[in-house]
């Protein structure tokens, strides 16, 4: 794939369907799909809980995406993924808690097991994958070929593969991703988890430091101290509010 001629590629706009949509993200992400990438930078976490969804449908993502972990893990907020799989319904949950076990087996950041520890098994087992829940002869090979692991999040599948030739290097996912330098920089920690919740989530300002703790998935105590940092580095203000002498405002550097 020419990168620098798929990535000039919104002038048109097209209307690319969920899947594929999630396909053009992980391209952009550097995954060497079968597609145009993404126009704009994913939002990471927000990828991760589509991607628990559309891998069920689309097989070949699983091997791509753990490898993308096992080599980028450290680029994930580890605090807001483990806000955000408070949302998944509970097979989604299942999935994205496999997704990440897989991805620490091969050595993955191990802080990664921050947001799976979040999430939850699924009760009633199944195939991971759609096409082997069509027919039960399927649904029992799935069974049968199932890694221990899977067995532990109720989703059978086979043992994963990993696939670093399918990966671009790292200068290339940050050249068209500009942004993920502030990420890797932090390593996905909560400061990096407070800027991207900021980002996506509140539109640059939270009213409260309760607010970002709720928004990035940590304590009070570590929000506030994560934020004195952020602070000294330039990257946000803090503000009282008027009439309010317990809780401060929170507003991104660049949106303030």
């Amino acid at each position: 794939m020419n990168s620098e001629r798929y990535l000039v590629c919104c002038e048109e706009t097209t209307i690319i369907p969920e899947i594929g949509h999630l396909e053009a993200q992980w391209t952009r992400l550097g995954v060497l799909l079968n597609c145009e990438p993404a126009c704009d930078e994913p939002d990471l976490e927000r990828v991760l809980l589509a991607t628990t969804s559309g891998l069920r449908s689309n097989s070949r993502l699983l091997p791509l995406v753990v490898t993308w972990l096992v080599q980028y893990g450290d680029f994930v907020a580890k605090h807001r993924l483990k806000a955000l799989a408070a949302e998944l319904e509970p097979v989604d949950q299942a999935t994205l808690g496999l997704l990440l076990e897989c991805a620490l087996v091969h050595n993955a950041a191990p802080d990664l097991r921050l947001a799976a520890a979040a999430c939850r098994a699924l009760t009633t087992p199944q195939p991971l994958f759609d096409v082997h829940r069509s027919a039960a002869a399927l649904a029992a090979i799935a069974h049968r070929t199932a890694i221990p692991l899977s067995r532990r999040w109720g989703l059978w599948c086979p043992e994963v593969e990993l696939k670093s030739d399918a990966v671009r290097p790292v200068d290339w996912l940050l050249h068209w991703n500009p942004s993920y330098r502030s990420r890797i920089i932090r390593k996905g920690d909560l400061r990096c988890s407070i800027l991207e919740a900021l980002r996506h989530d509140v539109a640059g300002q939270a009213n409260s430091e309760a607010a970002v703790a709720h928004l990035s998935g940590a304590t009070r105590a570590a929000v506030r101290k994560a934020l004195a940092a952020l602070v000294l580095e330039g990257e946000v203000v803090v503000t009282k509010r008027p009439g309010n002498l317990r809780d401060k405002s929170v507003t991104l550097r660049r949106v303030a």
